[in-house]
């Protein structure tokens, strides 16, 4: 369709379209949907596109953060909270994760080497240990130091900074990167749906 054509005025009776129930609606060119359709139907979660916007997220809390130029050093409930947001959001999409058939899918950095460099690798290394250890799960370890007796009353426990500034730098030019290898695997295959029924004959 050209832009000529969308500049013309529609001829099409809107306002009748908009008035008609289903029942009126003339689908005689479109086949139920049968028995023996959802019988041959194969599951398919779009796994890739939800990878993608858990990162897009992680991308936006990356630059909320860049833009507020919080200090990590600081204790500010509003950073910690988007430093949380950040952490789970990236590492979502490299975590275990099961089909709609419960069975478990491959993770997404098995791929890491083709996307992130070494010094990148080193960091999408350290965001998954964070959350694994001190985001979303309090491991005991993460938060003791070494060789501290805390058999005393008294002791201290190690609490974990937010991500510095040049962190979250070199996080918001990984997460681009993975949202273009993504786009590249959506690319190469059909859009997907939830159910596709292949030919009777396969």
């Amino acid at each position: 369709m050209s832009v000529r054509d969308l500049k013309k005025k529609s001829e099409t009776d809107w306002a009748r379209v908009d008035r008609m129930t289903d029942d009126e609606i003339d689908t005689s060119d479109i086949p139920p949907l049968d028995d023996a359709f959802f019988e041959r139907a194969t599951k398919v979660l779009p796994r890739v596109r939800v990878d993608r916007i858990d990162l897009i997220e992680a991308r936006n809390y990356a630059a909320h953060i860049l833009d507020k130029n919080w200090s990590h050093q600081k204790k500010n409930l509003a950073h910690d909270a988007f430093n949380t947001a950040l952490i789970i959001s990236y590492c979502r999409p490299f975590s275990t994760r099961y089909d709609l058939d419960e069975k478990r899918e491959s993770k997404l950095d098995e791929n890491i080497a083709e996307v992130l460099t070494e010094e990148e690798i080193e960091m999408h290394v350290r965001m998954k240990r964070l959350r694994d250890e001190s985001i979303a799960h309090s491991d005991a370890r993460s938060h003791l130091f070494p060789k501290m007796d805390y058999t005393k009353d008294f002791c201290f426990f190690k609490v974990e900074l937010n991500l510095s500034r040049c962190d979250v730098e070199l996080l918001g030019k990984m997460i681009p990167k993975w949202i273009n290898y993504l786009d590249d695997q959506i690319a190469a295959t059909k859009d997907s749906a939830f159910l596709i029924a292949p030919d009777v004959e396969s």
